[in-house]
């Protein structure tokens, strides 16, 4: 919203995001704990490259009580939710899939084959429609 000052699905996509970021880094979105002009998630890309062992040296160390690989699992889901292109964020029905089926799918990081950047990538699964019709079913 603060980029495009559109309100949209992909804006609270983003909104979460940040919110399972606080969650899981302890860290409050923007303010002293960063430089000037630097929020969550710019020290989050930058503090960890997406990389695992990495992102296990910012998980809150209040958070003894969760498994590492919990933590894991929605640092990864955060990041698909706060990517920069809005098209590239999962909606709020696949965020919410991705949440509910931990720990039998976790989303990925992939090195992007068109740049030298890295691209996470939810993992590969039914339509949150053919989900919905087989949980149905049973």
């Amino acid at each position: 919203y603060a980029y495009t000052l559109r309100v949209d699905e992909k804006s609270d996509v983003y909104s979460f995001g940040v919110v399972l970021l606080e969650l899981v880094t302890g860290r409050r979105p923007v303010g002293g704990e960063f430089s000037e002009g630097v929020d969550i998630v710019q020290w989050t890309k930058c503090s960890t490259n997406c990389r695992r062992e990495e992102v296990t040296r910012i998980i809150d160390p209040r958070l003894t009580v969760v498994p590492k690989d919990e933590a894991m699992h929605l640092f990864f889901v955060a990041m698909l939710c706060v990517q920069e292109n809005s098209v590239e964020r999962p909606t709020m029905r696949e965020v919410v899939q991705m949440l509910s089926e931990f720990p039998r799918r976790s989303p990925e990081f992939h090195p992007s084959s068109s740049s030298s950047s890295h691209q996470l990538q939810p993992p590969q699964k039914k339509s949150p429609d053919e989900k919905i019709r087989q949980d149905l079913l049973v």
